[in-house]
């Protein structure tokens, strides 16, 4: 029987290997392709989340609006490397602006 895996991460660099050392399982793609493939399995598996580095969320946007109204897998974006591109705040500055109508931020 195959283990279930309910935390995942997904990344183009070594970096996210280090999430193994705390239990999340990692796993390393390079293109859109790969990770696309990755999340579909994963969903498959059950897997309710998935970390997605912000240089692979940014090249699946199909992938990302297909999951955006299931319950599982949450897909949230993690910076990667040193510099932040923000995706996961402007995310939720979009949710929260729609939800109440104006810019709080």
């Amino acid at each position: 029987m195959e283990k279930i895996i309910e935390v995942a991460v997904i990344g183009a660099d070594e970096t996210i290997l280090l999430y193994n050392a705390v239990g999340i399982r990692a796993f390393s793609v390079q293109d859109a392709s790969e990770a696309d493939k990755t999340i579909f399995k994963l969903a498959n598996q059950k897997c309710k989340i998935i970390y997605i580095t912000e240089s692979i969320y940014e090249l699946i946007p199909e992938t990302i609006e297909k999951y955006q109204f299931s319950t599982f897998p949450v897909l949230i974006p993690i910076p990667s490397g040193t510099k932040s591109r923000a995706i996961g705040l402007k995310k939720i500055k979009k949710n929260v602006e729609n939800a109440i109508g104006i810019d709080i931020f």
